[in-house]
């Protein structure tokens, strides 16, 4: 890589932290198709990096995300009893997603990483047109209520941070707001707690399989270029989260998510 691929690289990872951090998402959604876009699809054997990428933001996923749990932390939004049954869930799920991820076709791979944030984009869309929603349940109701719908919301968000090489958060925050009715700052920040304690089961998994594809030592090169930065956007964004309107940084991420998906479909 030369000069400009790291700079490129750093302002990526401080985006990606930044949204990582406001959202309680992960960063994966932003470094992901940066890599793409900077690096190129293809290595020099002509093998698709895509495993390799995604080995790389697994790694950063995980270092990003303290600094906003800390934010978030500091604020008492995280709901402890709720993590504390999605977060083992997620981490079944993540061992599974990994499996699988080795397990398909990569370029249905990159599709199912396009279809993913063409999900981020619809979801998103509807944030923006139906505006803020109101406040939700109680602490207390939901985390007195069935122990079941937390783990059904921890066991996809797993698999999708396993298979898709993401923090999952982008399933997980609005499956708490749907199904358990948690309000929005809230699930972010349960969410990025969760992210925080299974994200690095599997950054392990997805390099100790990485193989052909890759190597651990370039996994950990990208993950240089992209975390120092990532860590500095993520304890802004995660401060943000509970001062700053996210309507517009909702319609930037719109923007953010349709390019991303194009290029994982190859229409750009």
């Amino acid at each position: 890589m030369d000069g400009l691929s790291h700079l490129l690289l750093a302002l990526s990872g401080l985006l990606a932290g930044f949204l990582g951090g406001l959202l309680g998402i992960g960063g994966s959604s932003v470094m992901l198709p940066a890599m793409v876009l900077i690096l190129g699809e293809l290595d020099a054997r002509g093998v698709r990096q895509i495993n390799q990428y995604q080995a790389a933001a697994m790694i950063c996923n995980f270092v990003l995300i303290l600094p906003a749990v800390a934010a978030h932390a500091r604020r008492r939004a995280i709901w402890r009893r709720l993590w504390a049954w999605m977060a083992p869930a997620a981490a079944v799920g993540v061992l599974i997603g990994v499996q699988i991820s080795y397990s398909i076709d990569r370029t249905y791979l990159q599709w199912a990483v396009g279809a993913f944030f063409v999900y981020v984009v619809v979801h998103n869309i509807d944030r923006l047109i139906r505006g803020q929603r109101a406040e939700g349940r109680s602490r207390a109701a939901v985390e007195g209520g069935p122990r079941w719908p937390r783990l059904a919301i921890g066991l996809p968000m797993g698999v999708a941070a396993g298979l898709l090489g993401i923090g999952g958060g982008s399933l997980a925050v609005p499956a708490q707001q749907v199904v358990l009715k948690v309000p929005l700052r809230n699930a972010i920040a349960t969410s990025a707690a969760v992210i925080a304690a299974v994200s690095w089961i599997g950054a392990i998994s997805k390099n100790a399989q990485l193989g052909v594809d890759g190597s651990v030592g370039r996994s950990l090169t990208l993950a240089a270029c992209l975390a120092p930065t990532a860590m500095v956007g993520a304890y802004i964004g995660g401060h943000l989260t509970h001062t700053l309107p996210l309507r517009a940084v909702r319609a930037a991420f719109i923007a953010l998510m349709a390019a991303s998906a194009a290029k994982m479909f190859g229409w750009i």
